[in-house]
């Protein structure tokens, strides 16, 4: 059992190399059952014995713990004569009225046959599961621990958390300690240890799923064995070189991991996958009865609990439930996470919960749900219970009607479910408040079906600031699926009724003003809009402030004049930080202006942005505002060029319970772009298959269709088929206003011009460069679309001053990928005009910026573009980065010494690129070391001196 104990190895390798060289010592090897504590010491045995030392071993176990000296005896002599003189003394012992005299004659046979045996050659004793040892064996052993500063005697016991015994403690103590002694700890496994151990099991790779599922093992070696021998019909291994499902079979957990590109994966989801073997409860025997009744009653309350709400479901006090929950605890089964004690491993937790007869289970989970409702507990927390225990009775669903509200905010998506059931049950007294309560979960969760919930409720309303309220909350819905004429109708029927709340009436307007300005009708909204504005300012409610500031940034958005829509979106945020009841503006002004500014290439603003924004979702549970965030965070990093956190990020926002249509297409767009510029091609088009048949037809997706657009293009192209790369892009040269307010579509656009001069289609390419031009000419504030033009004109003209000067603009905005586009570019330009060497050096820092990225296919495309103009970048030694200047910098430098010249600390540029101030500083060093300059204002000299001179034209020499 290797893995993860490689040190452990090697350091009781090194005890057993000393004592064949005649050295003594005593130590002990602890962990919990299935840690690998035998195989260890079973190991260290069979080094000892080859290296010519006398190897004695020997296991105590329960049966035999009060039979005086068995454990020694078994150790010592497990057959032969001197087991038979030490066993009659031990009969003479029992038979004696005073046994005194016969048990310290065998003690002293055994201390002598010990010895005898040292002054012949080293000796090595192993006493397994020392914690059975009966008392004079474990008087013997530390007598003979004694011995080891004058005999070559080394000692070995293993033990396990429990049971505890003093006798034990206080020995293990004292042989772990002192200069010849030591104790080794078996950990539990980490992740990648776990996953190390599954590779050498079934001779490939765990991938993504197996690897979380391995999770269920807690670290446990054993238990993980069990678990992927239990789901080995449900693991599928592909790839490889073809021997991976012979090594599934019954791979070697003892050798090397094999050298296999294989990926062994689970065919089913996690939560899918069956109940662990009924074995795993077996193997904790070892605790008492009231322990483990306890720990099988926690397992109702899920992976993780708190002994307060044990104590009210076995209706018990805390310091009797506390006192049963200490075994766990000691043994390692339970973790104290300091709000909580979580079961270390899942599978354990499962299995117990197993155990329970399905129809028990289902009445103990509707009495702990009782228990903790009445007790008034975090309503979360019971409805947990609820969901588990099937059916809801009377009590239940008044609960949850009183509960409701409470348990939206916390749990919209168990509050949904529950409402559901509540809803199909209850009687026409409570239906319309359930009702109402669950199209404000709907809501909450943005899924679609909130749109006809709140329309049967508005319809049914007759009290004029009933229809006025669920009016706002249906104009909500509706704007959430993109259904912006719809919700422009029922704003206008809305106010065409009497609205007696003046702040609820000025929501509204301002909701019309979104719909104007959504619906191609900027000027008229923004007209509105300035009086929102000013009526906001007269009522003095920061809620209706911020709404109205949203209005008017919405609106002047729409019509291009994206700074001043920044001023009012800053203003809103003010607004909403005076109220905690603007939370949820708040939140969505902040993602606003985190794109805004992502749009102005503006990276410390956005962060800061989305670092509020993030704590405050999560502070609030607002999940709708949480999964916007996590897309743009992942969007932001995606950006700067840290793909694993942004493949983190979509990971987590396509975890959270949202039905937002756009997030597919962001999910699966985003990570389908990475995985093909990694040149995983297999991987990309799963991901892209994963999205809906339309995956654009919420409007809002539809803004959001850069990534899959460009994700398709680079797979085609990439399988050879340059026109069907380009067929893939041509929605983007729609003139739609969906498509105008594309973030991705000025550089998708400049993607047509590359993509079309390759595959010889001209027309496509310069109806490109037009709607390009006529992007940059509607969006005169952004970077990106000049940038994106200026390289669509280069591209088309093989210009390579232009591609120079989209070359400055894109090392100003920082962005890894495009500079390494634009390096590609200006290289091929180059190479066109019969600059070769030049072509040479640009295509080698394109190269760089690829590489750091990961971005496989990229390196490839250069390389075949480049080389069909007879350019290659040569040996391996030509490919490397100079040693010193701005060119040796890579592009996270780069980023890092443009925010330095701008006279940034180092903790402003962490939080400006999501670093750590170590990570900073050690940028700043190398820095400074490669531009051999011993300040930053030093490195703020040679910026602007670079800014100013003719280098970025010109790139670097050959």
């Amino acid at each position: 059992m290797r893995v993860g104990r490689e040190r452990l190895r090697e350091e009781l390798r090194d005890r057993v190399r000393g004592g064949a060289r005649g050295n003594g010592g005593h130590l002990i090897v602890e962990g919990e059952p299935g840690a690998g504590r035998t195989a260890l010491v079973r190991e260290a045995l069979a080094e000892a014995a080859a290296l010519g030392s006398r190897v004695r071993y020997g296991a105590a176990d329960a049966f035999t713990a009060e039979l005086p000296l068995r454990a020694a005896l078994d150790c010592l002599y497990p057959e032969g004569p001197g087991r038979a003189a030490v066993v009659a003394l031990l009969r003479e012992a029992r038979e004696a009225p005073q046994p005194g005299g016969a048990w310290l004659a065998a003690m002293d046979l055994l201390v002598s046959g010990v010895e005898e045996w040292c002054a012949q050659r080293p000796l090595l004793l192993v006493l397994d599961d020392l914690h059975w040892a009966d008392p004079a064996s474990l008087l013997l052993w530390q007598r003979l621990s004694r011995a080891v500063d004058r005999l070559p005697l080394l000692l070995a016991a293993t033990r396990r958390p429990l049971p505890r015994r003093p006798e034990v403690e206080q020995l293990c103590a004292a042989l772990g300690a002192g200069p010849h002694g030591r104790t080794l700890r078996l950990e539990p496994l980490t992740g990648a240890e776990s996953a190390q151990l599954l590779r050498q099991m079934l001779g490939a790779a765990p991938g993504p799923r197996l690897r979380e599922a391995a999770g269920q093992a807690g670290g446990n070696p054993r238990l993980l064995r069990d678990l992927a021998t239990q789901w080995s019909r449900f693991i599928e291994i592909t790839g490889g070189s073809g021997d991976a499902a012979g090594d599934a079979a019954g791979g070697d957990a003892r050798g090397d991991a094999p050298q296999t590109d294989a990926v062994a994966e689970l065919t089913l989801p996690e939560p899918e996958l069956p109940d662990p073997p009924a074995s795993v409860p077996r193997g904790i025997g070892y605790l008492s009865r009231p322990a483990y009744t306890t720990l099988r009653h926690a397992a109702l309350l899920g992976p993780a609990f708190t002994p307060r709400e044990l104590a009210l479901v076995q209706a018990r006090a805390a310091r009797e439930v506390l006192a049963e929950l200490e075994e766990p605890l000691l043994a390692g089964l339970l973790e104290d996470t300091g709000e909580r004690l979580r079961f270390r491993q899942p599978a354990l937790r499962r299995a117990l919960y197993a155990e329970l007869p399905r129809a028990a289970r289902a009445a103990l989970h509707q009495d702990a749900a009782r228990a903790l409702g009445e007790a008034g507990h975090d309503p979360e927390r019971t409805a947990e219970q609820l969901l588990a225990g099937g059916a809801l009775d009377r009590w239940a669903v008044h609960w949850l009607a009183d509960s409701a509200q409470s348990l939206i905010a916390a749990a919209p998506g168990a509050a949904a479910e529950l409402l559901e059931r509540a809803v199909a049950q209850a009687d026409c007294g409570d239906r319309d408040a359930l009702e109402g309560s669950l199209a404000d979960a709907a809501l909450m969760l943005r899924r679609p079906e909130s749109v006809e919930l709140l329309t049967t409720l508005h319809g049914r309303a007759t009290e004029p600031g009933r229809r006025a309220e669920l009016a706002f909350k249906l104009v909500s819905a509706l704007m959430i699926q993109g259904d912006m004429a719809r919700s422009l109708a029922v704003t206008d029927d809305a106010l065409a009724e009497q609205v007696s709340s003046p702040t609820l009436r000025l929501r509204l307007e301002a909701c019309r003003v979104l719909a104007l300005a959504d619906l191609s009708c900027p000027a008229q909204a923004h007209t509105l809009a300035a009086a929102v504005v000013a009526e906001a300012a007269r009522l003095g409610d920061p809620l209706c402030g911020a709404e109205a500031h949203h209005a008017m940034a919405f609106a002047l958005f729409h019509l291009g004049r994206g700074r001043e829509s920044l001023r009012h979106v800053a203003e809103g945020i003010a607004c909403a930080r005076r109220s905690p009841g603007a939370n949820d503006m708040r939140l969505l002004l902040l993602a606003n202006q985190a794109e805004a500014h992502l749009r102005f290439d503006e990276p410390e603003t956005v962060a800061a942005a989305l670092r509020e924004a993030r704590e405050l979702a999560l502070s609030t549970r607002s999940t709708g505002r949480l999964v916007v965030t996590e897309a743009r965070l992942a969007e932001f990093h995606y950006r700067l060029g840290d793909w694993d956190a942004a493949l983190t990020g979509v990971a987590r926002a396509d975890g959270l319970p949202v039905s937002d249509g756009w997030l597919p297409v962001v999910v699966h767009g985003l990570r389908a772009l990475v995985l093909g510029h990694r040149d995983e091609r297999e991987a990309a088009q799963a991901e892209l298959a994963l999205l809906p048949p339309d995956p654009f037809a919420v409007p809002a997706a539809r803004r959001y269709s850069g990534h899959v657009l460009l994700a398709r293009a680079l797979l085609a192209e990439r399988a050879g088929r340059p026109a069907d790369a380009v067929r893939e892009l041509l929605p983007a040269l729609a003139e739609s206003p969906d498509e105008a307010g594309a973030y991705e579509r000025p550089w998708v656009l400049s993607e047509i011009v590359r993509m079309a001069l390759d595959s010889g289609d001209a027309a496509t390419a310069r109806a490109a460069v037009a709607a390009c031009g006529r992007t940059a000419a509607a969006l005169p504030e952004y970077p990106g679309p000049a940038l994106a033009l200026l390289r669509c004109r280069g591209l088309f003209a093989q210009d390579p001053q232009l591609l120079a000067q989209a070359l400055e603009r894109a090392e100003r905005g920082g962005w890894p990928l495009v500079l390494g586009h634009a390096w590609e570019d200006l290289a091929v330009a180059r190479a066109w005009h019969g600059d070769l060497a030049a072509a040479r050096s640009a295509l080698t820092r394109a190269v760089a910026a690829y590489e750091d990225l990961g971005a496989r296919w990229d390196t490839a495309r250069a390389d075949a573009r480049l080389r069909s103009l007879g350019v290659r970048r040569g040996s391996r030694s030509a490919r490397r980065r100079p040693a010193n200047g701005w060119e040796a910098l890579t592009p996270a430098e780069l980023k890092v010494a443009l925010l330095v010249a701008q006279g940034r600390s180092n903790p402003e540029i962490a939080g400006a690129l999501f670093l750590s101030t170590r990570t900073v500083q050690t940028h700043v060093s190398h820095i400074l070391a490669k531009l051999q300059v011993r300040s930053r204002a030093a490195v703020a000299a040679q910026a602007a001196a670079r800014r100013s001179g003719p280098e970025p034209v010109r790139g670097p020499g050959p």
